[in-house]
């Protein structure tokens, strides 16, 4: 007994030092990601600043576009335990859409320098600009790799994987701010988001690699003719994804002056701390509601309970941040400090999709393609038109309540969807998860 007593109070010390280093690390994410956006605004110009943010749409939303299908389904391949049902492992799964990820950002990204090149000639007076984001462009296969590991591990609740590996790009910025000399121009910038994408790709593997081990004879194996067609039937759900995460911006970025691109950058990326911290209460989908097999009322209540669970957490985190939404943006100084609207509702934007997270994970597993492509598509549709139609005249206000309205939507209806199956327990086809 006295053994049993001791083995008990030293499981729970580690326990209580694994969640205490946890806790460092992600507020050493948050403090990394506000301390990178302060310095670029304060090195920089509103306008030049905006420039240079628009690099990160180009990268951060084409990247979206294409690992779009492949993060959802390595998703439902993670969430829903498929690897046994498949006779795939995560990990030979993971590193064989990771080849065809890749490959499709390199194609793209030579497309993009033949491109930038004939526009080089054409177009002289566009050769500062097109230096300033030749990096952005470089950078896709690297951030795109990153990013769908990063992925990976959200899905298996190994959140913190992919905070630690966004250390790379904040810490380049950092860097980047505290090397250059006065009169530094923007490339510079553009070059340490390059080798910040690069070292964030090598963080990322090698975390995900020690998160679903594989060899490399193992990874080199080619994908089986069902997985791709089961693939590449997400593609459209995949894009509509993009253009609900990145459609709005990308509007902004195009239509609206260089200020008020670095104004809703400003606020989107201190807005992203919630996302930092909420996955690591673990509220994501829990395996019973995914995988149980009992009819109807005991998953649903589940459900239903870690619904509550995330509306309480998501609220007890966001709240406060509204409440301090003044002071935090008056660190940023003038003109990012007068958009607090703005910054409130990207606040809503992370606070909706905390609260749905877990019927989202529900819905990713229990697949009904029809359903989610209405719920995303109109999702999609809405954000892509409000911010269209209002852009002009509201801005990076448009933008912003464009994302807030997508959001509602999708999580709205991936909510209602998770609710109202008769069947929690059973996929469409009538098959129990387990």
């Amino acid at each position: 007994m006295v053994d049993t007593a001791a083995a008990r109070r030293e499981t729970s010390t580690a326990a209580e030092h694994s969640w205490l280093g946890e806790l460092a690390l992600r507020l050493l994410g948050a403090a990394l990601q506000i301390l990178a956006t302060w310095a670029v605004v304060h090195a920089l110009t509103p306008d030049e600043a905006g420039i240079y943010f628009r690099g990160f749409v180009i990268t951060l939303g084409l990247s979206t576009l294409l690992r779009g299908k492949y993060e959802i389904y390595m998703a439902q391949h993670i969430i829903g335990l498929r690897a046994c049902a498949t006779g795939i492992s995560n990990g030979v799964l993971l590193m064989q859409l990771s080849r065809r990820m890749l490959l499709r950002s390199t194609l793209l990204c030579g497309v993009l320098l033949v491109l930038t090149a004939d526009l080089d000639i054409q177009a002289p007076q566009l050769q500062t600009v097109l230096q300033t984001y030749l990096p952005f462009v470089l950078a896709l296969p690297f951030f795109g790799l990153a990013s769908l590991l990063g992925e990976a591990l959200r899905a298996a609740n190994r959140t913190l994987g992919a905070v630690v590996a966004a250390y790379a790009v904040n810490l380049s910025m950092l860097l980047a701010v505290a090397l250059a000399p006065p009169d530094a121009s923007l490339v510079l910038y553009s070059w340490a988001f390059l080798l910040g994408s690069v070292v964030s790709a090598g963080v990322a593997a090698a975390l995900a690699w020690r998160a679903f081990p594989v060899t490399l004879a193992e990874g080199s194996q080619p994908m089986s003719r069902e997985v791709l067609q089961a693939v590449d039937s997400r593609e459209l759900i995949g894009l509509a994804r993009g253009a609900l995460l990145w459609g709005p911006l990308c509007i902004l970025s195009i239509w609206a002056p260089a200020v008020q691109m670095a104004q809703y950058a400003v606020a989107a990326r201190t807005a992203l701390i919630v996302d930092i911290f909420l996955p690591a209460l673990n509220l994501t989908g829990c395996r019973e509601t995914l995988m149980a097999t009992q009819r109807v009322l005991a998953p649903r209540r589940l459900l239903v309970r870690q619904l509550a669970a995330a509306l309480v957490y998501s609220s007890a985190f966001v709240v406060p941040l509204l409440v301090l939404a003044p002071p935090t943006l008056a660190l940023y100084g003038k003109p990012y400090d007068s958009h607090l609207t703005v910054y409130a509702l990207l606040l809503g934007v992370q606070w909706i999709n905390g609260v749905g997270r877990p019927a989202v994970r529900h819905a990713v597993v229990a697949w009904d393609a029809r359903r989610i492509g209405v719920a995303v598509g109109s999702g999609a549709a809405a954000a892509v038109l409000i911010c269209a139609v209002t852009v002009a005249t509201y801005g990076a206000l448009a933008a912003a309540a464009a994302s807030l309205i997508g959001a509602l939507i999708v999580n709205g209806r991936a909510i209602a969807m998770a609710l109202s199956d008769g069947r929690a327990g059973e996929s469409p086809s009538g098959r129990t998860f387990s």
